[in-house]
């Protein structure tokens, strides 16, 4: 979903009561997204979703791609995409009447309606049913379905073959179940591609706690649709999972998170002592140079070896891949040393699983939610390139090609 570049338009700050539909579709787990990114990401979605229900029917038509229009709900502007077909016969129920751009003030209840309701598939129906949308039961169930089941389709899309970073992350949640929770991981795979923008590949949720079958099984997948060279892949130091990489990815050089290796010299260390193993890490991270690095990092595991050698004789035994980030440009390695990355998702899907409660309600919750935290971040801040990263493409495509491709 395109944002709208005039500022102007913004919605004024207010120092009265939200609306009580508002209140809902914050309390449903929304809060951390913009309102305004929110009404346009469902709007689109929802448009999409009709005219693949239309198309069904019409034989004759085909879809053409789409056009951006500007709406305002109330005093939200919003920027959508409406999807259209070569004839020019479909045009999505949601919209406002042609020429106007404005919404009634009853469309804006029920779509706050609808975020706050999609915990099912038939509580969307339901929420699409009273917005108008139409009277097919068979359109409903098609449209409601396709809302639910986008973020299937980001787990069989095609992949480039060609990555600089792979990040991999997964994330504890619980499921309602009945009348009780189950517990559920949320594997999350996101990639850094040539043009230096960064998309989720993979989002899959499954029952239980993180475990190396379903790792292998989603790595997997990404390999049979398309994915074939990665300069780079980013984990934590899960067990087993190193040499699933790098088998999977022999060419590959791998990173394990530092930020979870501080975390856990936390756990083994005294608080002085980590204050001082942090302080010292934090020196290499800003080394200039690889050997200076690696040298300092000797002398961190010579400091604390003799207080504590199980730890340090771990630490040693995986120093090629806590320090893999040195080996590239100095703007990329803060980001190539950790999986914060992932954690833009996760940290969404957090601040949703308090707001919820604690958990989610229901598998169809899970998919709906994880979905917007995605389409937010790539219609978002993800749409464009970090700034750090387009200062860097040119070096890392320039290692790219000379590692997979022979030199320049």
């Amino acid at each position: 979903m395109s944002t709208d570049p005039n500022p102007s338009l913004a919605p004024n700050p207010s120092s009265e009561p939200l609306p009580a539909e508002v209140q809902q579709a914050l309390a449903a787990g929304l809060g951390n997204f913009s309102l305004r990114e929110l009404l346009g990401l469902v709007l689109t979605t929802l448009g999409q979703a009709e005219r693949q229900a239309y198309l069904a029917r019409s034989s004759t038509d085909k879809g053409n791609g789409s056009y951006p229009r500007s709406l305002k709900l109330g005093s939200i502007p919003l920027q959508i995409e409406v999807p259209r077909t070569r004839t020019g016969d479909f045009r999505p129920t949601l919209l406002p009447p042609p020429y106007q751009r404005d919404y009634p003030e009853e469309t804006q209840v029920l779509l706050l309606a609808l975020l706050a309701s999609c915990r099912s598939l038939n509580a969307a129906k339901t929420a699409l049913r009273r917005i108008g949308l139409s009277g097919s039961e068979e359109d409903l169930e098609a449209v409601a379905r396709e809302l639910l089941e986008e973020l299937e389709l980001r787990n069989t899309r095609p992949l480039d073959p060609d990555l600089l970073a792979l990040f991999l992350d997964a994330k504890y949640i619980e499921v309602k179940e009945g009348d009780r929770l189950r517990p559920a991981s949320i594997y999350l795979v996101v990639g850094l591609g040539r043009d230096g923008k960064k998309r989720v590949l993979s989002c899959v949720a499954k029952h239980g706690r993180e475990n190396l079958e379903d790792w292998k099984a989603v790595l997997r997948g990404l390999i049979e649709r398309g994915l074939r060279r990665v300069m780079i892949v980013i984990h934590d130091d899960f067990s087993g999972l190193l040499a699933v990489s790098q088998g999977l990815f022999p060419q590959s050089d791998v990173q394990l998170c530092v930020v979870h290796m501080q975390r856990n010299a936390k756990s083994h260390l005294s608080k002085t002592d980590a204050t001082e193993f942090e302080q010292r890490w934090r020196a290499i991270k800003a080394s200039w140079d690889v050997e200076v690095g690696h040298r300092q990092f000797e002398e961190l595991c010579d400091r604390f070896v003799k207080t504590y050698p199980t730890f340090i004789a771990e630490l040693r035994k995986k120093r090629e891949h806590y320090l893999a980030f040195l080996k590239y440009p100095e703007g990329m390695r803060r980001s190539l040393s950790t999986t914060n990355v992932v954690e833009a998702v996760n940290g969404q899907l957090e601040i949703m699983r308090r707001n919820s409660g604690g958990y989610f309600h229901s598998e169809d919750t899970v998919k709906f939610k994880l979905g917007l935290a995605v389409s937010s971040l790539e219609e978002g801040r993800w749409r464009s390139g970090a700034r750090t990263i387009i200062s860097a493409l040119h070096q890392l495509n320039a290692m790219f090609q000379s590692r997979f491709e022979g030199g320049l």
